[in-house]
């Protein structure tokens, strides 16, 4: 009885071989997306091909091992680095050329790459960036972070970069030297590679209460800032709700986020550079809107300080005026009194000599009575000589009275002279009120003052007629 034929392991891994050279006898183009690369020190080149846009998270996806040769990697990078395309890595998209084989250890079918078409890459990523542009602008995004107003003092700052990096320290020591006091939360995130689009969403998801936001990276090849032509991250960053700043350091192309945001710079550090700047300017403003304040203000103060000068002019003329006044009135009373006291002893000596001619005419026929007429004259006589002196003193007193109403002479004594500073005597303390300006004249000159409390009470007996303050 035949039986079936029965392999041992290493002749079926050997017909499997077989059986792929027989089928693949030449070198092929394949095209994919990279996952799970990896460099290990023996300098050779690992990783899978999956079709693009397989789900990382799809269980046992289509993959095929690809093996690049040290001795064959010197060429292919060369070549990247030529293009543009920089170094490969997860998630990057490329047609490849290589022979299929069977390796037998492993017992699996890998591709080992000799040659990669770099138009296709470069296509790919030029393809899928212009797709998002054009998406984004269809849905009104490409400048809508942009129409958010700046903050003009952007403080609070939301750094979105990879901690530690060279683009982390360049952008931290130019704000540290500006000697402005940012508030700066760093959200560590990747950057490159498959993880770097689920980490800028997160980053982007965190970053609340911030002011602005700044993402930042140094620079790269073209596949090395995929993550930033991603529609997604592209999308968050138009619909985030505070501006977003960028500064990668690339010279060449610029990402979608760089389209999409509100500014963006050509590295971290002039991105750190720009915000300084916008603080700078605000500050500038800010001074010049103080200098002019500054400037109107002592202008104002000129012209306040001229008419107090010219207030105190006028009042210091009204209050001579006044002066010149008091002293007229004081000499037409001085006349007055003059003129009535010689009335009066006009009237005297015409009354004594009135009298003693009526004691001349009655002595020839009053001859017995000469002895009582003349003590009569006598005692007459001395009546009029005590009116004399009465009339005497009277005079004196007048005169005193006028000589004490001499303003000059008062003011001579230590009183003063007190007036409003419109020029108006005061005369009684309840007639002011506190705050009214007051100017006091002494001998020797004049003191403005301003009242400050008011104590009404009786007057000074003494104080007769002229009504003063004494200091």
């Amino acid at each position: 009885m035949d039986r079936e034929p029965t392999y041992t392991v290493g002749e079926l891994a050997t017909a499997i071989g077989r059986v792929v050279d027989r089928a693949f006898p030449d070198e092929i183009w394949v095209q994919g997306e990279i996952r799970d690369l990896s460099r290990p020190a023996s300098g050779h080149v690992y990783f899978s091909l999956v079709d693009p846009g397989e789900d990382p998270n799809t269980v046992s996806p289509p993959t095929l091992p690809v093996t690049l040769f040290a001795s064959d990697k010197v060429a292919i990078n060369r070549v990247l680095q030529r293009s543009g395309a920089g170094r490969f890595g997860d998630g990057v998209a490329v047609r490849i050329r290589g022979r299929l084989s069977h390796y037998g250890p492993r017992s699996t079918v890998q591709l080992r790459m000799i040659w990669i078409d770099t138009d296709y890459t470069l296509g790919k990523l030029a393809a899928e960036r212009a797709r998002v542009v054009q998406a984004l602008a269809e849905d009104g995004l490409l400048d809508a972070n942009a129409r958010l107003p700046f903050p003009a003092v952007p403080q609070h700052i939301a750094l979105i970069t990879s901690e530690g990096s060279a683009a982390h320290a360049d952008f931290m020591e130019e704000l540290a030297g500006s000697g402005i006091g940012f508030d700066v939360t760093v959200l560590d995130t990747r950057v490159q590679g498959l993880e770097a689009e689920p980490s800028l969403l997160a980053a982007l998801d965190a970053a609340t209460g911030a002011e602005v936001i700044a993402i930042v990276r140094g620079g790269g090849s073209r596949s090395d800032l995929a993550a930033f032509d991603r529609e997604a991250v592209a999308r968050a960053v138009a619909s985030a709700p505070v501006p977003v700043v960028v500064g990668i350091g690339h010279e060449i192309d610029e990402t979608v986020v760089d389209r999409v945001a509100a500014r963006s710079f050509r590295t971290p550090t002039a991105c750190a550079a720009g915000l300084v700047a916008e603080v700078n300017r605000f500050l500038q403003r800010l001074d010049a809107v103080a200098g002019a304040i500054g400037n109107a203000t002592r202008r104002r103060l000129l012209r306040v300080d001229r008419d107090l000068a010219a207030a105190g002019t006028r009042a210091e003329q009204a209050a001579l005026r006044r002066l010149r006044y008091a002293a007229l009135a004081t000499g037409r009373l001085e006349a007055a009194v003059d003129r009535a006291a010689r009335r009066s002893l006009d009237q005297a000596d015409a009354q004594t000599q009135s009298t003693a001619r009526r004691v001349v005419a009655a002595g020839d026929h009053r001859v017995a009575q000469v002895d009582a007429a003349l003590r009569l004259a006598q005692s007459r006589l001395s009546a009029a000589d005590h009116a004399l002196t009465r009339a005497a003193g009277r005079i004196r007193t007048v005169e005193a009275t006028v000589a004490a109403l001499d303003p000059a002479r008062v003011l001579a004594r230590g009183w003063t002279l007190t007036t409003r500073t419109d020029g108006r005597i005061v005369r009684d303390p309840a007639s002011l009120e506190i705050g009214d300006g007051l100017v006091t004249v002494f001998e020797s000159g004049r003191v403005r003052s301003t009242v400050d409390a008011v104590a009404a009470g009786e007057p000074d007996p003494d104080q007769t007629e002229l009504q003063a303050d004494e200091t």
